[in-house]
């Protein structure tokens, strides 16, 4: 009862110097609830933002909602706010043994019977009617993804979808961190873009190979050689605040794919740090439909810099995670 709307302010506030201090200049807010959705515009337009913030609400939380059809539903921002499209979620964590898989964990959790594989949040039917929605009224989708069952789950729907190749949709995979290679083909032909999850080849990567995947399965997390190999574009991510929003730990944690017992992880799928570098500026501006306007500096384009101490490209790879953000732009 003592929080006031001046410390919701200042927490809206504290939160984007925590990016800007991390070098971005554009942030998503995912899966947004509607009580954040009615709280954002509103610190927007009081004080404003210093980052381009693009919002993806709750699409089953919302509902058809007259909030997803007002003015914040555009290509333009709103005092450095907009909504982007909707989320939808298909399963849980792998970390958390509620992603869903097409075979069993490596180690069921305790009280499971040995066949556990997790489990869909959705049924096709229920999934299909939320996704019908979101193409009806042209809103951007983001599926999150993690298992194996649930990336066959977002394909077998989308082949349903009318015309669905014909259609520059960008309908985003989320995670997709146990995409297997036989999807690779699929997903470049529905026009899906993959936003994966390298960060856990580090926080999570010995508990991925030793408990949660075994350690064949646990290679291929987040298989960006795999896409890199179908020339397909892709974005690389924190997950904030499921780990800290720390720019140059994602990179290295792509480039390098090492796990905190020093490990590699699937080294056919460790980056160029160029291409490391694409995947959070250019392709990531491609994936919000912003890639005219943002990603890369060119004449007509926003001037968005990051001024880094040291350059990425020509360090050795294994201290790009400590190089620091000098000033963001």
């Amino acid at each position: 009862s003592d929080f006031t709307e001046d410390d919701l302010f200042s927490l809206y506030k504290a939160g984007e110097y925590q990016y800007l201090s991390n070098g971005f200049t554009t942030v998503q807010e995912g899966k947004t609830d509607a009580a954040s959705l009615e709280a954002l515009p509103k610190v927007a337009a009081a004080i404003g933002f210093d980052i381009d913030i693009i919002s993806y609400p709750d699409v089953i939380a919302l509902g058809d909602s007259a909030l997803l059809h007002g003015k914040l539903m555009s290509s333009e921002y709103t005092d450095g706010f907009r909504l982007g499209g909707v989320k939808l979620t298909f399963d849980g964590s792998p970390q958390g043994k509620t992603a869903w898989f097409t075979t069993p964990y490596h180690r069921v959790p305790e009280g499971q019977p040995d066949d556990y594989s997790g489990y869909a949040a959705l049924s096709d039917d229920e999934a299909m009617r939320w996704m019908d929605l979101a193409f009806a009224n042209r809103w951007q989708l983001l599926v999150h993804t993690n298992g194996d069952a649930a990336v066959d789950q977002l394909i077998r729907l989308l082949e349903k979808q009318e015309a669905i190749e014909a259609r520059d949709h960008r309908t985003v995979m989320i995670h997709g961190q146990f995409t297997r290679k036989d999807h690779v083909r699929d997903l470049k032909r529905l026009g899906v873009f993959p936003a994966l999850y390298p960060m856990h080849t580090f926080y999570w990567g010995d508990w991925h190979r030793d408990s949660v995947a075994g350690p064949e399965r646990a290679q291929n997390i987040s298989p960006t050689g795999w896409l890199r190999e179908a020339d397909m574009r892709f974005s690389i991510h924190s997950d904030a605040p499921v780990t800290f929003p720390n720019s140059m730990r994602i990179l290295d944690s792509a480039v390098n794919r090492t796990t905190r017992t020093n490990a590699v992880l699937g080294a056919e799928h460790r980056l160029e740090p160029i291409e490391a570098l694409k995947a959070m500026t250019l392709w990531s501006a491609y994936q919000h439909f912003e890639e005219v306007a943002k990603g890369s500096l060119a004449v007509g384009k926003q001037v968005d810099m990051v001024v880094l101490e040291r350059n990425p490209m020509s360090v050795p790879r294994s201290t790009i995670k400590d190089i620091r953000i000098l000033q963001t732009i």
